[in-house]
């Protein structure tokens, strides 16, 4: 039974157009990337040892004018940046502008609108000033509406996640009492600290440490890296899926009442002593969500069975070796409706795994030099998003040693069409700002894909709050249908494909952003 009683169907018939039988290719080629980062004037770049499992950084749209944004934490290599999106494929840095040109041991970043304000928020975790690393210095960036954010960490309650000494590696916003604000996982690998906490939402701007009552206690000792909240069950109520070194992490089932109960043996997850970044999609098209971590040289590939259970399909799928790996995404970067997975890698490379599945066992090539993101490179974070609005994503890779790297996808093969989705919360007040745990699906023909919009970490970073389908022949979806979080649903029918569109859960509101490619 969903956890609320109200049910909204909505039915909107988009453009009309001849509907007859959608034939989906299954694979379309791999398409190709180039480096454009010189030209996009993002000129950042982390050369210190300060901390060596650093560098990360996320995406949004700031200053809601449609174009994403990149937040870079520094890491105490120079202030944090904030490039801001010029429109026409370059990026100004605006941090001091803005007020958060901080210098400071930044470690990772997570992007919200904590506040229910309808702008993006940043929450930043810091290992403290240049001078010397201590506890209490975690920055909550409140965007002020204006072009400008505040720290208002202390006030909130969230400058620090341990008391013991400094500590911050990652975090994730996501509701998961399902009350309508974002709640925020802060992940602590020092495991001396117990730097790995569990903030509440109070909906006053403030936050509660909430790791004991809600049953994470598990979490001592744990060395985090990588927190996100995903429902994995299919009950709405998101999970606490906790990527953590030395078989340290954690798969905590939510039981609906503010309270997780910890079945990391009974999910069959947790297999490697190195689990360091980690991303969620639906790799075997059953309609619920699988994940996927980076380790050292054996990565793993959960493909739920439900229950909370898991079954680790990397060997078979052919996904299980990224050298020493840290930040992965899932994005179906070639636009042929399989998702694939790239992965960036410490003193390697990046792996692109195409997905080349074929109605059997999921399988994969990895063809990152071939399409042109297999550069040498000492990666850390990475994201995804379409910074230049043309319908495919683009990667954005923060290394540890040299120059953020910012790869455009340049898809231009017949066959790949697609649609991004952003959601709007409407003022409905519990359901989280930008659909953060909402889920959305297509319907092409027989074929049933889902997506979701989400506030988790691939490590130390965080990738666009959209939803994101590639489509390939496909020009109609036969059925877009959100599911809130909440339990309302809304459904479009007949819905063009290679548009941007945001939709709205008030019934009566339909927003389009009008990016067509």
């Amino acid at each position: 039974m969903l956890p609320h009683s109200r049910l909204i169907l909505r039915l909107l018939i988009f453009t009309a157009v001849s509907a007859g039988v959608m034939q989906v290719s299954a694979q379309q080629g791999n398409g190709a990337f180039s480096d454009q980062t010189s030209s996009s004037q993002i000129n950042a770049s982390f050369n210190t040892a300060m901390a060596g499992f650093l560098a990360g950084g996320v995406v949004g749209d700031f200053n809601n004018d449609g174009w994403q944004d990149v937040f870079y934490p520094a890491g105490g290599d120079g202030a944090d940046k904030l490039y801001i999106n010029n429109r026409d494929g370059t990026f100004s840095d605006q941090a001091s502008a803005w007020n958060i040109a901080l210098e400071h041991r930044s470690t990772a970043a997570a992007v919200g609108d904590y506040n229910r304000d309808g702008r993006l928020d940043i929450f930043v975790t810091s290992l403290g000033p240049i001078a010397g690393a201590e506890a209490g210095h975690h920055k909550l960036y409140r965007n002020n509406l204006n072009n400008t954010f505040t720290d208002v960490a202390v006030a909130a309650g969230v400058n620090q996640s341990s008391a013991q000494g400094p500590d911050g590696w990652g975090a994730a916003w996501g509701d998961y009492d399902l009350d309508g604000d974002l709640d925020l996982a802060v992940s602590g690998w020092n495991e001396t600290n117990d730097g790995n906490k569990l903030f509440r939402n109070n909906s006053n701007g403030t936050f509660t440490d909430v790791t004991s009552s809600a049953g994470l206690g598990s979490l001592a000792g744990t060395n985090g890296f990588a927190p996100r909240f995903a429902d994995m069950d299919g009950d709405q109520f998101p999970e606490l899926i906790w990527i953590g070194d030395f078989t340290t992490g954690h798969y905590y089932a939510n039981d609906g009442d503010g309270t997780f109960t910890d079945v990391t043996s009974s999910s069959n997850t947790n297999q490697d002593g190195t689990e360091m970044g980690m991303t969620v999609a639906d790799w075997d098209e059953d309609g619920d969500f699988d994940f996927y971590v980076t380790t050292i040289n054996s990565n793993n590939l959960y493909i739920n069975q439900g229950g909370n259970v898991y079954q680790n399909q990397a060997n078979p799928a052919g996904v299980n070796d990224t050298d020493w790996g840290w930040g992965t995404v899932a994005v179906d970067f070639n636009h042929d409706t399989l998702v694939d997975i790239i992965a960036t890698a410490q003193n390697g490379r990046n792996f692109a795994f195409v997905n080349i599945t074929d109605g059997g066992n999921l399988e994969f090539d990895e063809v990152a030099q071939s399409i042109g993101i297999g550069d040498a490179i000492d990666g850390r974070g990475i994201s995804n998003f379409d910074y230049d609005n043309d319908g495919d994503q683009d990667i954005i890779v923060f290394p540890h040693a040299g120059s953020v790297k910012l790869f455009r996808n340049d898809l231009a093969t017949p066959d790949t069409n697609w649609l991004r989705v952003f959601l709007d919360h409407s003022g409905i007040n519990d359901i989280a700002p930008n659909g953060i745990g909402s889920v959305v699906t297509i319907t092409l023909g027989s074929r049933t894909l889902i997506g979701r919009v989400d506030g988790g970490s691939n490590y130390l970073s965080q990738s666009e709050l959209s939803a994101h389908f590639g489509l390939g022949a496909a020009t109609i979806i036969d059925e877009l249908r959100v599911d809130w979080s909440n339990g309302m649903q809304t459904v479009l029918a007949n819905v063009s494909a290679n548009q941007t569109i945001t939709v709205a859960a008030d019934p009566e509101v339909m927003l389009n952003d009008g990016f067509e490619g």
